[in-house]
């Protein structure tokens, strides 16, 4: 039973990450495009503000309209996965996620985008539920490898989905099959994966969270997810690593493509292939690397040397004077993400009971949500305002700080330990 689950929930994450990652490249130029036919609403909203380029603003909000919702709601989807079990509620996210994506395919109004991207944003759990099943099923001293192996396919999801998204793009399949044009394929692609997801779910996922499990969360107190996830010891500090590391990481995402367009004249395609090796780097190390390293160094340590790593890539990357260089600068942003990930995942799932493993995935999805939010929205301003460096020198200061962070965790933990074998 144990490896059915897990082999289910790695193709679900698999599915599923590949249908996000079709959606998420051409997403913005979809809603750009159709917001270039505004009701009367947008069109005094465009007057209002003077916007020199109002497309850019629509497409920004069709992107953190998800995310927000998604900050909302992936805690109680954590919570309720707690009480009723990871099973159903991670049924009913690939659902919204499919409903969402068909509805993006379908329409060329503003106000559905809108409404399909909240839709897919409170059902945005899925991600957070899969990973608290995978820590049922998972001992605590094999925690590390099975979240690394969810973290590959979620890599892998990213590395084809844009590229597949690029060729359903550019194809004649939408117009022959479904009588519309090209752009409005993806979207119904990625419905098609999601929902693909939801069946192998529906079908061969046995629930992973033990009734005696759910009983103890639902007679334990209420509170808000991330709230109660907090008052456990350490788990602050894990929070404030994982919030500032995800804004840094989130400013090298939204800032990368422009300074490699202005530095060395990238276009999307160059873009697009770096962002699939940034990927596939990360689903390597998740996927393989992380059992070796993973059973020769702490988690607490490991947590220390990947926020090392995206220190050295955010200092390199804006002054690298060559092609080869900068590529050379992405294997310790990917790595370092990679190492960041799967050991502050692995390190707050051991600190949490079985029956609180859904809150305190989703309190971890939310906090990310919201680094999400945060790191694109000042990378882009620090680069319009003063230019390409800025943004990676602020990204720096975030992981500083995270960094700071996890050596008074490393610290507490070996005072831990030496109290323990010196009583």
């Amino acid at each position: 039973m144990k490896y059915r689950a897990k082999f289910t929930l790695l193709f679900t994450v698999f599915i599923d990450l590949l249908g996000f990652g079709i959606v998420i490249p051409i997403l913005p130029l979809y809603a750009k495009n159709i917001s270039d036919n505004p009701s009367p609403w947008m069109v005094g909203i465009n007057e209002w503000f003077s916007f020199s380029n109002p497309g850019a603003f629509w497409a920004g909000l069709a992107m953190v309209s998800y995310t927000l919702m998604q900050f909302i709601a992936t805690p109680i989807l954590g919570r309720w996965s707690d009480k009723i079990g990871r099973r159903p509620l991670l049924y009913i996210s690939l659902m919204g996620s499919a409903l969402g994506y068909l509805v993006l395919g379908l329409t060329m109004r503003y106000e559905w985008v809108i409404a399909a991207r909240i839709l897919d944003g409170l059902t945005g759990g899925n991600i957070a539920v899969a990973q608290a099943a995978m820590a049922d099923i998972s001992t605590p001293e094999d925690r590390s490898k099975s979240l690394g192996m969810m973290g590959a396919a979620f890599g892998m999801g990213f590395v084809l989905g844009p590229a597949l998204a690029g060729i359903l793009s550019g194809s004649s399949w939408g117009n022959w099959l479904l009588g519309m044009h090209g752009i409005h394929l993806p979207f119904i692609v990625a419905s098609v994966m999601s929902l693909t997801a939801s069946v192998s779910v529906l079908f061969f996922l046995p629930e992973t969270l033990s009734e005696e499990n759910r009983k103890k969360t639902n007679s334990t107190k209420r509170g808000h997810a991330l709230l109660q996830v907090l008052k456990r010891p350490q788990m602050p500090t894990l929070i404030a690593i994982s919030l500032l590391t995800v804004t840094g990481f989130g400013m090298f995402e939204g800032s990368f493509s422009l300074m490699a367009n202005e530095r060395f004249g990238f276009g999307q395609r160059e873009v697009g292939y770096l962002f699939g090796v940034v990927g596939l780097l990360i689903a390597i190390y998740q996927g393989a690397m992380v059992r070796i390293v993973s059973a020769l160094i702490s988690e607490q340590k490991l947590l220390v040397l990947g926020l090392t790593f995206l220190i050295i890539a955010f200092i390199c990357l804006p002054v690298a004077p060559l092609y080869w260089p900068f590529y050379l600068c992405i294997i310790p942003a990917a790595w370092g993400s990679g190492m960041n990930n799967t050991s502050t995942f692995a390190l707050a799932s051991k600190l949490t009971p079985p029956e609180d493993q859904g809150s305190l995935f989703g309190a971890l999805g939310a906090v990310q949500s919201l680094g999400r939010i945060l790191g694109p929205a000042i990378g882009t301003l620090a680069f319009a305002q003063y230019g390409y460096r800025m943004p990676f020198h602020i990204a720096v200061g975030f992981i500083v700080l995270a960094l700071a962070a996890a050596l008074f965790l490393l610290s507490d933990s070996l005072n831990d330990s030496n109290k323990s074998q010196h009583p």
